[in-house]
């Protein structure tokens, strides 16, 4: 995930479905996030008694607060993409059929 963060060019992950876990955590290490309208995200790792491993802990705090990130990984629950958006989590909202046209602009 440092790889992905740190690779000196844009990076743009494009949810579509369920990014929990590590694929929560891939979209973090991006620089642009943008998800479909059924996009989840969580990180439900912590249900099994482990916390997230690829740098969630640090990367989600940055992101949407140190408040928000504690519910999160406290509690293991998914959120939907408004809600991403709605606390910084995800970039852009958009409608399935235009997620894969969308990155294609920046």
């Amino acid at each position: 995930m440092d790889l992905i963060e740190s690779l000196g060019k844009p990076t743009i992950a494009a949810v579509n479905g369920f990014a929990l876990g590590g694929g929560c955590e891939t979209a973090l290490a991006c620089t642009v996030r943008i998800a479909s309208e059924n996009a989840r995200f969580g990180l439900p790792e912590v249900k099994l008694g482990i916390i997230p491993g690829y740098g969630g802990t640090q990367r989600l705090p940055r992101l949407v607060g140190k408040g928000r990130a504690l519910q999160m990984i406290l509690t293991g629950e998914m959120i939907n993409a408004q809600e991403a958006y709605r606390i910084g989590l995800v970039n852009e909202v958009v409608p399935a059929p235009e997620l894969i046209s969308r990155p294609k602009r920046f």
